[in-house]
């Protein structure tokens, strides 16, 4: 008999369900191999622990209170038997999504366009620019650039192109 053929017996073999002829076979096999003769010692071994293991029995009304301390469980309110009873609810999860779509939509259009303010700074800048030059040039130099047109809005041309 090869290792393996034992090791599928040996259930039997320790139970004493074998006919002479088995046990024999498995016996020799036993005698010329350590290592199976070790795994049926081992086995024996539990076994007989088994045995001696006393068994538990439950009392007469154990089922019934199980079942009444599972309905009571089931009864008593708090915060994980509500996430418990939570089922999927589809139309929350689209009422949802859709806030979530418009929200999306609306902060995209109403926010600041940041692009018109790095415009409005440059002519901004230019203004300033136009309002030192008006300042730093003399009334000699204007009526050097008259003919260019009026550097201010409050002065008025005369019929010869001049300011008054």
């Amino acid at each position: 008999m090869e290792c393996r053929e034992i090791k599928e017996t040996l259930i039997e073999y320790t139970l004493g369900d074998l006919s002479h002829v088995e046990k024999a076979n498995i016996e020799s096999h036993l005698d010329g191999c350590i290592e199976c003769r070790g795994f049926v010692s081992e086995s024996k071994g539990l076994w007989s622990l088994l045995e001696t293991w006393d068994e538990v029995e439950p009392s007469g009304d154990f089922i019934s209170n199980f079942w009444d301390n599972v309905e009571e469980t089931k009864a008593s309110p708090g915060f994980l038997n509500w996430i418990q009873n939570l089922k999927p609810n589809w139309t929350l999860a689209g009422a949802m999504a859709s806030i979530f779509l418009v929200s999306i939509i609306t902060f995209g259009a109403f926010s600041p366009d940041t692009r018109n303010s790095i415009f409005m700074s440059a002519d901004e800048r230019d203004e300033l620019i136009l309002i030192e030059l008006d300042n730093a040039i003399s009334r000699e130099t204007a009526d050097v650039l008259s003919i260019y047109g009026p550097w201010d809005g409050g002065s008025e041309i005369n019929g010869n192109g001049g300011f008054n």
